[in-house]
């Protein structure tokens, strides 16, 4: 294959995974919704949603993303520790608030 045909292919393939992930990110936007609708209850009540209420559904929808990596990480041979590292990198570099250990986990550690 020449050079022209080679690149064409590439940037076609390019497009497409671009595509691809464009339509899986509007799925997840819709599966989010689904979620943050259902957690505050929105079909079922007449006043919007308190504040207070609002954080804990995002805090939710944040711990799906951390579920994923934190059980991802912790199966790999010293993954506790790679999450440690980077929870430790991240303050140092002045990251507040960083963690990909999702809520519940993090409550059951304190109580240890």
């Amino acid at each position: 294959m020449d050079y022209a045909a080679t690149r064409k292919n590439l940037i076609e393939k390019t497009m497409a995974g671009f595509g691809s992930e464009a339509r899986e990110t509007k799925e997840m936007a819709r599966l989010f919704f689904r979620l943050l609708e259902q957690k505050l209850d929105l079909n079922e009540r007449d006043e919007p949603p308190t504040e207070e209420e609002v954080k804990e559904a995002i805090e939710q929808l944040k711990d799906i993303g951390r579920l994923s990596v934190f059980a991802t990480i912790s199966i790999l041979p010293g993954g506790g520790i790679s999450l440690i590292g980077l929870e430790l990198l991240a303050k140092k570099f002045g990251v507040k608030n960083f963690t990909f250990v999702p809520t519940s986990f993090r409550k059951k550690a304190k109580n240890f």
